[in-house]
């Protein structure tokens, strides 16, 4: 049968929407043809004449930084220009596409006459320093046993990490680094966790300097997985997927990658909105991975959006599938965002997104600075299939997180779930520990519908004055956000985990000791090993005896200091009401 779009049960206002968003669609796509016809040198010298009359928009004017991460093609050149190395990982899905993953293995590193040495940025020592965070180059066991390299010697490790056999047993007595995973929101990809102008407000490289072996993830679709073993981009094929695929495929392949690749027992994901959305749905469907991942961070989660700030656009949203097929194709949606990036000044094109987020979501971008949107939004949008944007306006439709609905009303705004019942996903099921950090002002999170589909969580923050793209570019990122990740990083990772069961059972007095929150919040792990242990074991651990760990060389003192500060702060973040928040 075919499915007519436009029928039946609409009001006038529907399809004054419908007829208006058709329009500005075609405007749009008029002025790109005009700019297709307009030769290249005349668009050359327009950006030249309009930096001279106004050169207050040249963003070089206000940052030195700015030019190269702006104009920055991929994220092997932005890690360049900030001087951190990088591998560049392929992840072959269960449905043979593959993923483009980025990893960054140490902090920053320079020559000198005892060969290659540690060189972190002063701010970032600074900030972990107040944290009582110690740096990797001062932990020998995270620094290559505390022996220097040179530049031979360093090429030569990297080049072996590259071919070590997968799913290789670490030797008892090796150090492994514990492992985070960062991820990217709905139409981004990894360049997006790179773009800060200071180097403190970069999450990844804070933790690479921390002793974290950082990885970046990028989901299928985007600039670094444009690829299928089978399927090529222009094929409607290759864009079937919804965040169903990315649940069920990406992020649970990605994770058995990385840890079969550095051997690690479990790793920490970072996500930012789409990303947690991936996380929450992947954990609830896939038990065992909530074996693998020791802790989840939500930056800004985005679950079940109340929907659009604007009347005219939530009304396209809440339309049939069929309707957004319509609009957008059925590929890739949103490219003429891309063709205007390419063809307007950074600062210009800054400014229109920052109109059309006030118009879509009611942001008001007030918490970036000029010229860091000037950079950021260069790498703000990536590819991806309008089945994922078809997915999400079902879920700001029927206002539950659920998979995507393949059986498609006969007629648009009719729902179909009396002749079906979409799987919403149970994401109460999840058993990984999970913190949560939102901006006061994000429009798109619904936070009391989030929490009441969630277990218990490990802690909850809301940032005053941040609004969504806030928790990757914004001001204050160093003073009110990460301070706690570091926290809640040092009580969940494994930290140098070692293969033997002694050093397994040392690891998990070391982490019981941690402090009485930290025990609490790990209960179910710590369950299952003491299961295996015997009484003596149990009564020694629950009277708090602590043995240290060697791969974790870190003094007693600072040991014994951060157990503390854990215990004052992470300990206390259960009591705390929802909306309480920390000023630094």
């Amino acid at each position: 049968m075919v499915h007519i779009p436009i029928v039946s049960r609409l009001s006038l206002g529907d399809y004054r929407s419908i007829i208006l968003t058709f329009a500005i669609l075609g405007i749009e796509t008029c002025f790109r043809m005009v700019a297709y016809l307009i030769p290249a040198f005349i668009l050359d010298s327009q950006k030249a004449f309009i930096e001279k009359i106004f050169p207050w928009i040249v963003t070089n004017h206000m940052s030195e930084r700015a030019p190269p991460l702006e104009n920055a093609a991929n994220v092997q050149e932005m890690l360049r220009f900030w001087k951190y190395p990088v591998q560049e990982h392929l992840v072959r899905t269960q449905d043979n596409y593959l993923l483009g993953i980025h990893r960054i293995t140490h902090g920053r590193e320079q020559e000198s006459a005892k060969g290659v040495v540690p060189n972190p940025p002063q701010d970032i020592v600074s900030l972990l320093r107040e944290n009582g965070v110690p740096l990797a180059a001062e932990t020998s066991a995270a620094y290559n046993n505390g022996h220097t390299r040179d530049r031979r010697h360093q090429e030569e490790d990297f080049e072996a990490d590259l071919h070590r056999p997968m799913k290789k047993a670490p030797k008892e007595g090796d150090y492994i680094k514990p492992v985070v995973l960062l991820y990217h929101g709905f139409m981004m990809c990894s360049e997006v966790w790179l773009c800060n102008l200071d180097e403190e407000r970069n999450l990844a490289f804070v933790l690479a300097e921390a002793g974290y072996d950082v990885w970046l993830g990028n989901a299928r679709g985007n600039k670094y997985s444009l690829k299928h073993m089978f399927l090529k981009p222009h094929e409607n094929k290759f864009w079937e997927f919804s965040m169903d695929e990315l649940a069920l495929f990406d992020m649970p392949d990605t994770v058995d990658y990385i840890l079969a690749r550095t051997g690690a027992p479990s790793l920490v994901y970072i996500g930012f909105s789409q990303g947690t959305a991936q996380a929450f749905a992947s954990l609830s469907i896939n038990p065992a991975l909530n074996d693998k991942i020791s802790l989840f961070i939500a930056l800004a989660p985005a679950t079940t959006p109340p929907g659009l700030e604007n009347g005219l656009v939530n009304s396209v949203v809440k339309a049939a599938p069929n309707v957004i097929y319509l609009l957008l194709g059925r590929k890739t949606p949103l490219t003429a965002a891309l063709f205007w990036q390419n063809l307007l000044h950074p600062t210009t094109y800054a400014t229109f997104i920052d109109i059309a987020v006030k118009f879509l979501f009611g942001w008001k971008s007030q918490s970036m600075s000029r010229v860091q949107k000037a950079v950021s939004y260069q790498h703000l949008y990536s590819f991806t299939s309008v089945r994922i944007l078809v997915h999400w306006f079902q879920i700001i439709r029927t206002q539950v997180f659920q998979m995507y609905d393949d059986v498609q009303p006969r007629v648009p705004y009719l729902s179909s779930s009396r002749s079906h019942c979409p799987h919403p996903f149970p994401t109460n099921q999840i058993t990984t520990p999970i913190a949560i950090f939102y901006g006061a002002n994000d429009t798109l999170v619904d936070i009391k519908g989030l929490l009441s589909d969630l277990p218990d969580l490990v802690g909850i923050w809301e940032v005053p004055e941040y609004e969504h793209l806030d928790f990757l570019w914004a001001e204050g990122l160093d003073k009110h956000v990460y301070p706690h990740i570091l926290q809640l990083l040092e009580s969940h990772s494994f930290n140098g985990h070692i293969s033997s069961p002694e050093a397994k059972k040392r690891s998990l007095k070391r982490s019981a000791s941690n402090s009485a929150g930290s025990f609490l919040r790990e209960s179910r792990t710590l369950a299952r090993e003491l299961e295996r242990s015997d009484e003596e074991e149990v009564n020694e651990l629950y009277n708090g005896s602590t043995i240290a760990t060697p791969a974790y060389s870190v003094t007693v003192e600072r040991h014994e200091v951060f157990s503390q500060r854990s215990q004052d702060s992470i300990g206390s973040i259960q009591r705390r009401p929802i909306g309480a928040h920390d000023q630094q």
